[in-house]
């Protein structure tokens, strides 16, 4: 615990990663397709997505929820909550909410609300 605290695995994995990265830079570790054997095709477009998608999709979840039962989603997510307190697998309440229409979003926001949200500190 005390190694964790003082941040070693990370330090570890940091220097491992940047050995790793050197290697390739200097071509004593080969990657296909990457620092060799790379083919001389052009690129594909970069996707653009423009602000009206989002838009759109902010409309679209609105709908969602407002044509959704509301209680049936407030039962879903407070099994998923029950669930995630206890020992049993999250799979069926995960199942349920989504069957009652609970976004992505309130079932994370669920999950963060019983584990918290992991905070990587920083190791120098």
């Amino acid at each position: 615990m005390a190694a964790v605290e003082r941040g070693f695995p990370q330090r570890e994995i940091q220097e491992a990663a940047f050995r790793f990265q050197q290697a390739v830079e200097r071509k004593e570790k080969v990657i296909v397709g990457v620092n060799e054997y790379a083919m001389e095709e052009k690129p594909h477009p970069i996707l653009y997505i423009d602000g009206a998608t989002g838009d759109e999709q902010v409309t679209r979840v609105q709908a969602l929820r407002a044509s959704r039962d509301g209680t049936r989603v407030a039962r879903a997510l407070e099994g998923l909550k029950t669930a995630a307190r206890g020992t049993k697998e999250p799979h069926a309440p995960i199942l349920e909410a989504s069957r009652a229409y609970a976004t992505v979003g309130e079932m994370c926001d669920v999950l963060r609300e019983v584990f918290g949200e992991y905070q990587e500190q920083p190791v120098f």
